[in-house]
């Protein structure tokens, strides 16, 4: 009789693995559903300055004591967006991505971006990084101040 039973193995295994479904975290619920038409994220006062301007790159501060001056300014900016979205400009790529702030704690990325290959001395990948490893924001001297994970601060001015 058992030479009959050979086809219940691979059965039970198969009914197995339909039965308990795995997903990204090994089972975890699925991300929650936000309607398109949901309302954007109330702006607080503190945040309320990011938005509806533009802007540039002044300089960013690592926390190895290097610091790095773009060259060409106006051509990495900024554009924070009511809803949480961030417009990008880092050289001759253009793109953009979320952005979340809860009081001065600011998250930034992931980016999508044109990949246009830039003169050399770009400064583009550089800006990139440093920007999705921003934590925090403050707002000195007229400037916009970003602190990233590594301790390091990228500063902003206003465009002209």
């Amino acid at each position: 009789m058992q030479r009959h039973l050979w086809w219940l193995v691979p059965l039970a295994t198969m009914v197995a693995s339909c039965a308990a479904p795995t997903g990204f975290g090994g089972g975890a619920p699925p991300p929650a559903y936000v309607p398109a038409n949901a309302a954007p994220p109330a702006i607080d006062e503190a945040s309320s300055g990011l938005v509806g301007k533009a802007w540039q790159w002044d300089r960013s501060q690592h926390s190895d004591g290097s610091t790095v001056v773009p060259t060409s300014p106006e051509r990495y900016t900024l554009q924070f967006q009511p809803g949480g979205k961030l417009d990008i400009r880092a050289d001759c790529n253009r793109g953009s991505g979320p952005y979340a702030v809860n009081g001065s704690a600011m998250k930034m990325g992931p980016f999508a971006t044109t990949k246009m290959l830039c003169p050399a001395g770009s400064q583009d990948t550089a800006f990139l990084r440093d920007l999705e490893r921003v934590v925090d924001f403050r707002f000195a001297r007229g400037q916009l101040a970003l602190t990233m994970s590594s301790g390091g601060m990228m500063r902003f001015a206003p465009q002209p």
